[in-house]
């Protein structure tokens, strides 16, 4: 593993290698095709606007650290959106290795071949947001502790390990939740070795010391803005083991429906049936506490505090849930060869349906706007000298809108409350009445609301010229009465 070229010239030599390259290769196509298809949605806007400051924001920095540099060759949006590409390349190779090196070469290839066609990792390959380098750096620290309890001896295993989790700690907070399969994993293996235990907490401790700022940054932005997200129960639990593996969008009723839910529990099934399957090695046993326990904790904080039961959040378990799937598809195929050949097709048919929505829905899985960009190219390719734009946002930025915007029109922006609907005329009356004085008109966009307390409000002082709704854009063009001839 850690002799790495020298091994991959020499597999490419006997030819070894050449599966999980075509996997690779296959991935690199997927992650690209049509990656400029959906335009930013507002997250892939923050990561922006932080990579050029370098923000440690809720504990996140790694990511926007790599982004700055990144931004100033371009700031094209396929451009941004490569190293979350190159991110999801490499952590394909890495469950390869997971499955490999501790399982055999079936297992490897068909790991990374199904994270590789995961409708929902293609998502995250394609976007400027820091969940495929979460997600490699958290399977690189797997991969370095499961080769450190195998070669014990060997010192760069278990640095890989350390600096690995400490990455993933700096990349996003959520990685800590392996701290606790980490030290249970540890406790099985030298329970009975108390002092080969105490050097491995040495590097343990070194982890947690070393991710105190990320401690920190987060308790200091606790109060920030929260996504408010459903609690969930048991139906929440089948539901992401569907996005997880063969179908991010929501299904089509009925028969898609249907289709996707029964895999779902197939899914679940096949999973229990790598974990109580016996003979059980202690390599299944790492696998499925790196899976459960992370998305485990998600759960019983979401129940308990707030939810921050999310797709996007629990996609760190992915490649161990996908791995423990392929465990169990191969056992299921040794005991009844048609049965598992039966589940595969089912399970390729549903990922396929999957893959064609995704590739042909416009809409993102997890229902985010990207709407910025139509709406910026429908008034770029109407308005006029003179012409002045308002637009009200609860994120209080015109860079939503200006990074689409090639026009000349100066954009006025309201960054109004999220919960100001009951509000939203006398707000608007004293937005208006803010603006200065102009016999332009005015390009007024509205994320939400009710169009027509935007006609009442308008109508004292404007003419509305024209009205359209692009997804949930309100457009409206104004014109001053005063200078209606």
């Amino acid at each position: 593993m850690f002799n790495g070229f020298h091994k991959f010239i020499y597999l490419l030599k006997k030819k070894e290698c050449f599966p999980i390259l075509l996997i690779l290769i296959l991935a690199c196509c997927l992650y690209f095709y049509r990656i400029s298809f959906r335009g930013l949605w507002i997250d892939e806007f923050i990561s922006i606007l932080d990579g050029k400051k370098i923000a440690f924001k809720k504990g996140r920095l790694l990511y926007y650290a790599l982004l700055n540099p990144w931004i100033n060759i371009s700031d094209n949006e396929v451009w941004l959106r490569v190293p979350a590409i190159i991110f999801a390349v490499v952590s394909v190779y890495i469950i390869y290795r997971l499955g490999h090196d501790f399982f055999n070469k079936k297992v490897g290839l068909l790991a990374a071949f199904l994270l590789t066609i995961s409708p929902l990792f293609i998502n995250h390959a394609q976007e400027i947001r820091y969940y495929t380098m979460s997600v490699c750096l958290g399977l690189c620290g797997s991969l370095g502790l499961a080769h450190s309890l195998k070669q014990q001896d060997k010192k760069l295993p278990r640095f890989i390990w350390v600096v690995g989790r400490i990455l993933s700690f700096y990349t996003t907070p959520l990685n800590a939740a392996f701290l606790v399969p980490d030290i249970l994993i540890l406790w099985l293996k030298f329970k009975f070795k108390i002092s080969r235990l105490i050097s491995y907490l040495v590097n343990y401790l070194t982890i947690i010391v070393a991710s105190i700022p990320v401690a920190i940054s987060v308790k200091s932005d606790l109060g920030s803005h929260r996504v408010i997200l459903p609690i969930p129960g048991v139906r929440e639990i089948f539901r992401e083991l569907r996005i997880m593996t063969v179908f991010a969008h929501p299904p089509s009723p009925p028969y898609i429906s249907l289709l996707i839910q029964f895999v779902a529990i197939i899914v679940a099934i096949v999973i229990l049936v790598a974990i109580i399957q016996k003979p059980r090695s202690q390599e299944v046993v790492w696998v499925a506490l790196w899976g459960i326990i992370p998305a485990v904790s998600i759960f019983v904080f979401s129940n308990i505090f707030y939810s921050i039961w999310n797709s996007r959040y629990l996609i760190m378990s992915q490649p161990y849930f996908i791995l423990l799937v392929v465990i169990g598809f191969f056992q299921v195929l040794n005991w009844q060869r048609i049965i598992g050949v039966l589940l595969a097709f089912i399970y390729m048919l549903a990922v396929s349906l999957g893959l064609v929505t995704y590739y042909t829905r416009s809409r993102r899985y997890m229902g985010a706007s990207d709407i910025y960009r139509p709406v910026a190219k429908f008034i770029e390719s109407q308005d006029k000298e003179d012409d002045i734009i308002m637009y009200s946002t609860v994120h209080g930025t015109p860079f939503t809108l200006s990074y689409y915007y090639q026009g000349s029109a100066p954009i006025y922006v309201n960054k109004r409350r999220k919960t100001d609907k009951s509000n939203l005329r006398v707000d608007l009356q004293n937005w208006i009445e803010s603006l200065p004085s102009t016999n332009s008109r005015i390009w007024f966009i509205y994320y939400g609301g009710d169009m027509k307390i935007f006609k009442s409000v308008f109508a004292e002082q404007f003419t509305i010229e024209s009205e359209e709704i692009i997804g949930g854009a309100n457009i409206l063009l104004l014109i001053p009465k005063l200078n209606k001839k």
